[in-house]
């Protein structure tokens, strides 16, 4: 459950190290995987495409809260993680650091818009959970 003001980590080679959620895309007020946040870079690395401050899009690949599949099974994770966007949806890093959702794959069925963009990023992903 990712509410505004929630830190998270970032886990691609974007630059960004800690994102904080300004707001969850659509009418909802909480967050689970596979949705779309407006988030703002705290730390970042120098030299690379993010700014900090600035806003961007993330998704969320990981989070802390138990996610029930459809099969019946509770799936937790460690800590809440995302990959940066820019305002066209478009994924910024090259690689993944990590662990993604198989609810990332449902997701991107479902949406029209991002179809695209997240069937790239579970392209780029080494292992799906």
């Amino acid at each position: 459950m990712i509410k505004n003001s929630t830190k998270l980590k970032v886990i691609d080679n974007s630059g960004g190290k800690i994102a904080r959620c300004i707001d969850v895309v659509g009418k909802k007020k909480i967050a689970y995987v596979g949705n779309l946040l407006v988030i703002t870079l705290h730390k970042c690395i120098h030299k690379k495409k993010v700014k900090k401050r600035c806003i961007y899009f993330g998704l969320i690949v990981n989070i802390k809260y138990w996610t029930k599949r459809l099969d019946g099974l509770f799936i937790k994770f460690f800590s809440n993680r995302l990959l940066i966007f820019n305002n066209k949806y478009k994924f910024l890093g090259t690689r993944i650091y990590g662990v993604v959702a198989k609810e990332i794959k449902l997701k991107s069925s479902s949406s029209k818009r991002t179809f695209k963009s997240f069937q790239k990023v579970i392209s780029y992903s080494t292992l799906i959970v």
